[in-house]
């Protein structure tokens, strides 16, 4: 057997050119998808405990993603501008911030589940105390006759 020769690793360079249709039309998606999602938020957002926060995060992430899509040239392709660049800098921000306040949510709604789960344990052993007090109440009487 041959062995196998050392492998050599290039430096990552980066991008020389513009990107083309095809990208643009990836961003004008996504940014018609995040104005979806945050219209579907703002009509759940009174339902939902913070919903109204959320729903304006969204609504704002998804202003920045349009507004970066029209700054580098929509479907038509164009220059991309320091503009965009703080866009997506924006959309990256509020993502984490999205992402933080749903670890969050999770958190209190973990503690809820363990709470109603703690009554429901309380509940459960205090009812079966009170049956048998009770049925032993009513077998003693039965036994007095």
């Amino acid at each position: 057997m041959k062995p196998i020769p050392s492998i050599h690793l290039a430096t990552t360079t980066e991008r020389k050119t513009e990107p083309g249709r095809f990208g643009s039309a990836l961003r004008t998606a996504a940014a018609s998808a995040a104005r979806g999602v945050a219209a579907s938020v703002e009509l759940a957002a009174p339902f939902v405990p913070g919903g109204t926060v959320v729903s304006g995060a969204l609504r704002s992430a998804a202003g920045t993603l349009a507004a970066g899509t029209l700054a580098s040239g929509g479907v038509a392709g164009g220059t991309r501008s320091a503009e965009t660049a703080v866009g997506e800098g924006d959309i990256v921000a509020a993502t984490r911030a999205l992402q933080q306040q749903s670890q969050s949510f999770n958190l209190q709604y973990l503690q809820l589940q363990e709470s109603m789960q703690r009554e429901s344990r309380e509940f459960a052993a205090l009812s079966n105390v009170m049956k048998v007090k009770h049925d032993s109440a009513k077998s003693a009487i039965n036994n007095i006759h």
